[in-house]
């Protein structure tokens, strides 16, 4: 059974849920996974990434998601050289703001890990050599700030890796590898959704986005994401609603509205079928929370 590697003994008590790991230089590694994620950069050198099921090069430059869960360690290793920035996503409530209307985000931070065995790790991102040096200071700023602790290092720690969050989605959408542009195809589906999700979106409407064919999108969207791009949709409103939920006095009727949804009832079937709690109990119990 692989090893899993522990929160406790990577993040401080009182840290923003981020830190970095430096593998100068990284050893080959046994199996394990990790109650955290972290964006690989691999800094110098060469090895093979390895999974439960697959072996895949990786070289100076590469830079991958690896989601928590997810069970892999290095061999044959040449010089190799990385850097983990080690992040737990459900902790660090940042604010995402407009990212997700960027399809390159979509496509490395949740597209890519979960097509990378299909894709035979054809579709991760390559940095030119001055990218790379322009992520290097921004993961030797970020480093720095967790480890000084001074007085407002979590908000700049938290800016520093949302910079570093648009730098690589904003190279992925520059990506030109044929994989690469097929997960963005998807990914331009998504950000779609993100950025249209209360305003009537018909299926026949993300396939002109996505240049696919309804079966193909279909399939895709059910393979990456685990759902249909419909059900997509209504998961995404329902989220939308309940963050009005938590943060308005919104009444439940102008909630479902400006989430997307023009029937109550039906809003309250399918918060109920997500949330397992009706709108107003939901409200209740986050005030509650929040006392």
């Amino acid at each position: 059974m692989a090893m899993r590697l522990l929160r406790a003994s990577y993040f401080k008590p009182d840290a923003p849920s981020l830190a970095v790991l430096r593998q100068f230089p990284q050893k080959p590694t046994e199996l394990h996974s990790h109650e955290f994620s972290e964006v690989v950069v691999i800094n110098s050198g060469r090895g093979m990434h390895v999974t439960e099921t697959d072996r895949y090069p990786v070289v100076a430059g590469d830079v991958f998601v690896i989601v928590g869960d997810t069970v892999h360690g290095y061999e044959d290793v040449d010089d190799l050289s990385l850097t983990n920035v080690l992040f737990v996503p459900e902790r660090l409530r940042l604010p995402v703001r407009d990212i997700h209307a960027l399809p390159g985000y979509h496509a490395l931070f949740t597209l890519e890990p979960r097509y990378r065995r299909e894709n035979r790790f054809g579709a991760r991102l390559h940095l030119a050599t001055e990218q790379l040096v322009r992520l290097e200071a921004w993961v030797d700023e970020l480093e720095r700030e967790l480890d000084r602790c001074e007085p407002g290092y979590q908000f700049v720690s938290l800016a520093l890796f949302m910079e570093l969050v648009a730098f690589l989605s904003r190279c992925y959408g520059r990506n030109r590898s044929a994989s690469s542009r097929h997960l963005l195809r998807i990914a331009q589906a998504v950000s779609f959704l993100e950025a249209h999700f209360a305003e009537p979106v018909s299926l026949e409407k993300l396939t002109e986005v996505a240049h696919m064919s309804k079966s193909s999108l279909t399939r895709c969207f059910q393979q990456a994401l685990g759902v249909s791009p419909i059900e997509y949709l209504i998961r995404l409103r329902v989220r939308k609603a309940a963050d009005l939920l938590r943060s308005s006095d919104t009444k439940i009727v102008g909630v479902a509205f400006h989430a997307g949804f023009t029937d109550g009832n039906y809003f309250a079937r399918q918060f109920r079928r997500i949330m397992g709690l009706s709108p107003s109990d939901y409200r209740r119990l986050s005030s509650a929370q929040m006392e």
